[in-house]
């Protein structure tokens, strides 16, 4: 596992999904080492996105992005939400956390969670390898107790 770089919250990075899904391991195991707030969005062409944020006390949170926040022609289909659930990904609940789940606290975690990531880019999200992504990263400068921490607007004044 590397050293952890940030594109800063209005930076960005372009790449594709080919490229994300073999520097998941990497990305993901730098921050859960990191011993600094971190948060990792990776948005799709069509707005879909997945996101972790990892919390300095060895906690890596996964999450998938849900009905819950999508409409129409993006929504999950019922057996891609069936898979997500076989896989072990926790239903959303409520606003407070409105997307798909997984929480990471050891290592042996931190990989299930990888492939189950993977999993849901690749066969849930159907995206394909060589599909677009924006990849955006940062430190988060607030107090972190909840996913909500690290949304912008809570900790924009703060942001790295």
């Amino acid at each position: 596992m590397g050293t952890l770089h940030v594109t800063g919250f209005d930076g960005a990075v372009e790449s594709n999904v080919g490229s994300f899904v073999t520097n998941l391991p990497e990305l993901l195991g730098a921050m859960f080492v990191d011993s600094r707030a971190v948060v990792a969005v990776v948005e799709f062409a069509d707005g879909r996105y997945v996101q972790f944020w990892a919390h300095p006390r060895d906690l890596l949170v996964f999450e998938v992005v849900s009905n819950e926040l999508l409409g129409g022609e993006r929504a999950l289909s019922a057996s891609g939400e069936q898979r997500l659930r076989e896989a072990g990904w926790l239903e959303p609940r409520s606003t407070s956390s409105p997307n798909w789940r997984f929480d990471a606290h050891d290592e042996g975690e931190l990989w299930r969670g990888v492939a189950m990531t993977r999993r849901a880019v690749i066969d849930v999200l159907q995206e394909l390898s060589v599909n677009p992504v924006t990849f955006r990263s940062w430190f988060a400068r607030c107090a972190v107790t909840s996913p909500a921490d690290f949304q912008p607007t809570r900790c924009a004044s703060r942001r790295a």
